[in-house]
């Protein structure tokens, strides 16, 4: 007894000795910046509690009667899907290595591919022995594209195993069987509009030039309804059940995309909802084939739905009774949804979790994301700015700002990706880590972004390096004028096209930014617009508006002058370099040039490179490392806080 009391006594003094040992290697490192170290910051959130929280549970999903929940958790480290009671969250199975998940629309099951396998689990009886194999036979590349009113109905399988670059459309039975060629593709075809019975409506087909035709079949004949470039948006959601009118989002003869009714005999447009200020483009539909669509949602100036239908007013009505402005991130049905799982985030906040019954009105909160729980009254909130620009265009940005903060602060201009997307109000965690660093974070949506009109876009075509960049430091500009930056401590991040722009800041407005970091970044442009993904092929238009043809001498030749790769010898201050080796979308390469030719110049320059991601981070151990690497550059160029070395670290390291 003496001998098992010493070994359990030496056991704890070991563990106080090595929490104190822990406890002083990871010590916060305080801000040197001087309006932060004197600023009543709110203390800082631990880097594994952002992006290693074991108590997270998340993407809820209802079975079609409601009876059923399956979500991601959290199991030893190991994202897990579980499978529960919706009353109360009783799990009765739990789902390792799934890759994605949803219900059957006509039984409680949940179909879920797990090791590139779609299986059938009846929750009733969850054993794996119990599991169907369901997956679609004879495809390698399959995506199962309709939902069906019937357990006779045969699936819509999309496949591009003939060609990356389009699709082919299958029917097999609902067991994964019967394999059936339903419409090849002679080549030209991006996309399809079908029946409720699947026979094809409509066609939109690749024309010369960046011109898309939208046709419509005829008994057997296809005619052409409206040719438009793909500069215009003319997103097709639904065809009538008599198939004599679409639902579409479009942009035809307009500046803003607006969701119309078109007749499709004479191509006429009826408007159904617009708004002044943004494109309309998030809409709720949920039965695809009932000739309505239930709700729009909108994001500029404030975030509402607004209803088409009785369900849409009561899935608004449940949703605005959270706070006054609500952000949803995200909605979930199965059927033709009575039964809607909503993750909203209030205040853009973080997130809670809803099951809505949108027959009855009434609603269960399945949960609150548990960083919320914990970590709310340290949040910075999310605020809506605009921005002039130099030649007078409007821009419109996100702000964020540090609690407890008076002057001028550290900033962060933020530059999104695509450049065809935008930013919305919303809850951001990487903002929010940021801000609680001590840093404002200014994300902006220059020239050439998606969601405020064609007009705004346009402005952007052909202006990567020139007037794109000119917006970001405008940005820059007015958050020092607005005295919420310090000239002297701007750094600039971004990712894809975001990280060219941020390399293309450091090599070409060195007075303006103190330190940049470019992640999985285009840092040769001519070399990226030779090397799109193949499956870019039949659109390429989408790119050449922006960059140019490279095949034209004249376009080539600006592709070079406005490369950060050919203008290393203009970086002044530090840079950092993310990339991961299995990018398939901007090759490693261009990451591996630009460190070479830097380093050789003697360029003070770091890189984060990953051998085990692509085309962004998406393992928690890496989103760990990462984040470490990016408050200690921040803190040591910039001047704010850091968390210091996190225990959790190592788990990642033991755990890859």
């Amino acid at each position: 007894m003496r001998f098992l009391k010493w070994i359990f006594g030496s056991l704890v003094v070991l563990g106080v000795l090595a929490a104190g040992a822990l406890a002083v290697w990871s010590r916060d490192t305080a801000p040197t910046h001087p309006v932060l170290a004197q600023a009543d910051l709110p203390p800082i959130i631990p880097v594994r509690d952002f992006w290693a929280d074991q108590r997270g549970e998340w993407d809820f999903k209802p079975s079609v009667d409601g009876t059923w929940l399956a979500w991601r958790a959290v199991d030893l480290a190991t994202d897990v899907v579980r499978v529960g009671s919706a009353s109360d969250k009783t799990i009765v199975t739990t789902l390792k290595d799934v890759d994605y998940y949803y219900w059957d629309d006509i039984k409680p099951e949940l179909l879920a591919i797990i090791e590139g396998r779609l299986w059938r689990i009846d929750p009733t009886a969850p054993e794996r022995d119990n599991w169907r194999d369901v997956t679609p036979r004879g495809f390698s590349n399959w995506f199962i594209s309709n939902r069906v009113a019937d357990g006779a109905d045969p699936w819509l399988v999309a496949s591009r195993d003939r060609n990356p670059a389009f699709a082919d459309l299958y029917t097999t039975n609902q067991d994964g069987g019967d394999k059936r060629l339903l419409v090849e593709n002679e080549g030209q075809t991006v996309g399809w509009m079908m029946s409720a019975d699947l026979e094809p409506v409509m066609r939109i087909d690749r024309a010369e030039d960046g011109v898309l035709s939208y046709l419509v079949r005829d008994d057997t004949d296809w005619r052409v309804l409206t040719t438009l470039s793909v500069n215009t948006v003319f997103q097709i959601h639904e065809i009538s059940p008599e198939a004599d009118f679409a639902l579409v989002v479009s942009a035809r003869n307009r500046d803003k995309a607006a969701l119309v009714r078109v007749d499709l005999q004479t191509g006429a447009e009826t408007v159904v909802f617009a708004e002044d200020d943004e494109d309309i483009y998030d809409l709720v539909n949920l039965d695809p084939h009932d000739g309505v669509i239930d709700a729009v949602l909108t994001h500029v100036g404030t975030s509402d739905v607004h209803a088409l239908t009785d369900r849409g007013a009561a899935l608004r009505d449940l949703i605005h009774a959270k706070a006054d402005r609500v952000e949803v991130n995200d909605l979930s049905w199965a059927g033709t949804g009575r039964f809607v799982t909503a993750t909203l985030s209030p205040d853009a906040l973080n997130y809670t979790y809803h099951l809505f019954d949108l027959e009855t009105g009434q609603e269960q909160l399945l949960g609150t994301f548990s960083f919320r729980e914990r970590y709310l009254d340290r949040l910075a909130p999310t605020e809506e700015v605009m921005i002039e620009a130099r030649d007078g265009t409007e821009l419109h940005a996100l702000l964020v700002r540090p609690k407890g903060v008076d002057g001028p602060l550290p900033l962060v201009i933020e530059v999104h990706g695509g450049p065809a997307l935008h930013l919305n109000w919303e809850y951001h965690h990487f903002r929010k880590f940021l801000a609680n660093r001590g840093y404002a974070v200014l994300a902006v949506n220059y020239r050439g972004s998606t969601g405020f009109g064609l007009a705004f876009q346009s402005k952007g075509f052909g202006q990567f390096g020139r007037a794109m960049q000119d917006d970001l430091v405008d940005a820059a500009n007015w958050a020092v004028s607005q005295g919420i930056a310090d000239p002297a401590a701007i750094a600039v991040q971004g990712g894809s096209y975001g990280g060219y722009a941020a390399a293309m800041a450091m090599v070409r407005d060195a007075d303006v930014f103190a330190a940049g970091i470019a992640e999985h970044a285009v840092l040769d442009v001519l070399y990226q617009m030779r090397n799109n993904p193949f499956a870019w092929g039949l659109t390429p238009e989408y790119t050449t508006r922006y960059f140019g043809d490279p095949d034209t001498p004249e376009d080539a030749e600006i592709m070079t002058t406005h490369s950060p790769v050919t203008r290393v010898s203009s970086l002044e201050d530090p840079m950092m370099v993310v990339a991961g080796k299995r990018d398939n979308v901007v090759g490693f390469e261009q990451s591996e040039a630009f460190l070479s030719a830097a380093r050789a110049a003697g360029k003070d320059v770091e890189d984060l490179i990953f051998e085990d991601e692509g085309h962004g981070i998406h393992r928690w151990q890496n989103s760990i490392r990462h984040a470490r690497r990016v408050e200690d550059f921040l803190a040591q160029h910039l001047g704010g806080r850091s968390g210091g070395r996190d225990w959790i670290e190592i788990a990642a390291d033991l755990l890859d």
